[in-house]
């Protein structure tokens, strides 16, 4: 799905990104179980008469298994986390479409956890946006693949609004020492 549907006008994409093919494991390793204990059942139940209706519910069960770990990998596929200069985006959704943002102006707060598992490992973490005092329609991203370059995206947009990048400083107009500001007006 291209992001820059999700774009306002002058917005400019900065990252894009989809979550670490890590939150399939389970949907897979689930289908890939169930699927061999049923393969195993079946070896040790289908040799005896009737047992046509145990291998059928065996074999369903696998089924489902298998649709289950289909439709994780279809969401998977075409969800989206997408960092703009205004904004980060969460799109998820394939039958029903959702598409959160939050506005970069509105973080005052960001927790960045990179378990151990995904700083050694397998390259994930976690960011959690906080705002003052609201819930926002997007508040914590699991499972961010390439985690360092996201949260680079996301800190340097805000500290960019929050901590101007050095520069010329407008001159101030200095008062002299005997310059009137004028009568001081009295409290009656």
């Amino acid at each position: 799905m291209p992001p820059l549907k999700y774009l306002a006008e002058g917005e400019e994409l900065v990252l894009e990104v989809r979550r670490h093919w890590l939150v399939l494991a389970e949907p897979f390793a689930s289908a890939v179980g169930v699927t061999l204990v049923a393969g195993i059942l079946g070896l040790f139940v289908s040799p005896n008469d009737g047992s046509d209706a145990i291998d059928t519910l065996v074999g369903l069960a696998a089924l489902g298994f298998a649709f289950r770990f289909a439709w994780k990998l279809w969401l998977w596929w075409v969800d989206r986390i997408i960092v703009t200069d205004r904004r980060v985006i969460e799109a998820s959704g394939v039958l029903t479409r959702r598409v959160a943002s939050m506005p970069l102006t509105k973080i005052t707060d960001m927790t960045y956890v990179r378990p151990f598992s995904g700083r050694t490992f397998f390259r994930y973490g976690h960011l959690v946006l906080e705002s003052a005092g609201q819930q926002q329609a997007v508040d914590e991203i699991k499972y961010i693949r390439n985690p360092d370059d996201f949260y680079t995206a996301v800190i340097t947009r805000t500290t960019r609004r929050l901590f101007p990048p050095p520069g010329p400083s407008p001159e101030v107009p200095r008062i002299k020492e005997h310059d009137d500001t004028g009568p001081i007006p009295r409290v009656r």
